[in-house]
């Protein structure tokens, strides 16, 4: 299965079992899938348990290693600044984002202000991309729906 759609797939769970659509999975340098997270922030009561953050606390102990250089992380959602923080901590260059923080607010996840606190330099350490996927809104759509119900 391709890499994104296992993004997106992730997302749709954490959607169905009445979570959020945010979701990331990390690949190591040799294309292996080694974390994967989707936000558990009301789960745990933990305001950092963002999909991306999880997913790199998986990724570190599967790697055994507080390092993730050389890996990918690909995210349902562009990360929040609290996320590319991690994301850069953890050594991480090369992002994938499957919708942007644009696409997303026009679903009801507005968290546009979150990069009011992060220095837009950070962004020239990060290979970013956005990955064109038909279905990349799909969890965003699913939880706009959940959201009127």
């Amino acid at each position: 299965m391709e890499c994104a759609e296992i993004a997106i797939d992730l997302a749709v769970s954490s959607v169905n079992a009445d979570g959020l659509p945010f979701s990331a999975i990390i690949l190591n340098q040799n294309g292996d899938l080694i974390g994967k997270g989707v936000n558990q922030v009301a789960k745990h009561l933990d305001c950092t348990a963002h999909a991306e953050i999880q997913a790199i606390r998986e990724a570190s102990r599967n790697a055994k290693d507080v390092s993730l250089e050389g890996a990918t992380l690909i995210a349902s959602g562009e990360p929040c600044a609290l996320c590319y923080l991690a994301i850069h901590m953890a050594g991480i260059r090369k992002v994938i984002i499957l919708s942007n923080r644009h696409e997303v607010e026009k679903h009801g996840f507005d968290y546009l202000r979150t990069y009011d606190y992060l220095n837009e330099s950070i962004f020239h350490e990060f290979d970013i991309r956005t990955l064109d996927n038909e279905r990349k809104l799909l969890p965003f759509q699913l939880a706009e729906m959940n959201l009127r119900d």
